[in-house]
């Protein structure tokens, strides 16, 4: 079978003026939000759930949690790169289709900000402290980095799962609409390898004791709506999918009241 062509459909949207100015507000935003005090003792109750998660989940062995914070953080920036490199690689270079590739990059800059900004609205606000608190003690300039600072007290809701999953409903909502690898089983494929991959940076940022559990799945309840709903609500609705062929594996994205669904046909 030939190669499906990549191209923009003329019933999505282009990036408009208004996003630029949207996606610039928010990244100023998101930075801004890093200036907001924390407050000590706004959230520090741990709710049962949380609890018992924490005890069944939480690796015991300082060493092994700092390797699976280490490893979350390698994991997300791996998923991140990923995004730049479906535009930049596979759009632009691979299929010759700049106007395409710059598309994508900025919704993907939009979601992302978008994200931040609200993570760290959030995060600010709510000041919840973090699972390793019990660890804190002593003169600041004597503890571990983590406890230094304000980030002790951002855990809710887990930036790291809120923008993986953001990162991963955007592979999906691309692959799905765009035949990027070709179409079929490797788009679909890709949708969902991130997914996974966004489920791992999520149970490892628990497992380190750098969130509760309810933090992480805020964080991919959150990323997976941006991630899904924004790139469908401002430029794919009502476009065609990646391949309309019977017999061809195919992902789309249904919208839904609460967030929305993927269906899948392979």
């Amino acid at each position: 079978a030939a190669r499906p062509e990549l191209a923009w459909d003329p019933r999505w949207p282009r990036f408009r003026a208004s996003e630029y100015v949207a996606t610039g507000l928010l990244a100023a935003t998101a930075f801004a939000t890093l200036a907001i005090p924390p407050s000590e003792g706004r959230w520090t109750a741990v709710n049962g759930f949380d609890g018992a998660a924490r005890d069944v989940l939480r690796i015991r062995s300082d060493r092994q949690r700092e390797m699976a914070r280490d490893a979350s953080d390698l994991l997300l920036t791996l998923m991140t790169n990923q995004l730049a490199a479906d535009a930049l690689l596979v759009a632009w270079w691979g299929h010759g289709r700049g106007s395409v590739a710059w598309e994508i990059a900025l919704i993907d800059i939009e979601a992302l900000a978008l994200n931040a900004a609200v993570n760290g609205l959030v995060a600010g606000l709510t000041s919840r402290e973090r699972p390793y608190r019990a660890v804190c003690v002593g003169p600041e300039q004597e503890q571990d980095r983590d406890c230094r600072g304000s980030k002790r007290y951002r855990s809710f809701f887990s930036g790291h799962s809120s923008t993986a999953f953001t990162a991963a409903g955007l592979m999906c909502s691309h692959h799905a609409h765009l035949p990027l690898y070709g179409g079929g089983a490797p788009d679909a494929l890709a949708c969902v390898a991130s997914l996974g991959a966004a489920a791992a940076v999520a149970t490892l940022r628990v497992v380190s004791d750098q969130h509760f559990a309810t933090d992480a799945l805020t964080g991919a309840a959150v990323g997976t709506l941006t991630g899904l709903g924004l790139p469908w609500l401002l430029h794919y609705r009502g476009g065609a999918p990646a391949s309309t062929r019977a017999d061809a594996a195919s992902i789309s994205f249904v919208p839904a009241p609460l967030g929305g669904y993927l269906m899948g046909r392979f």
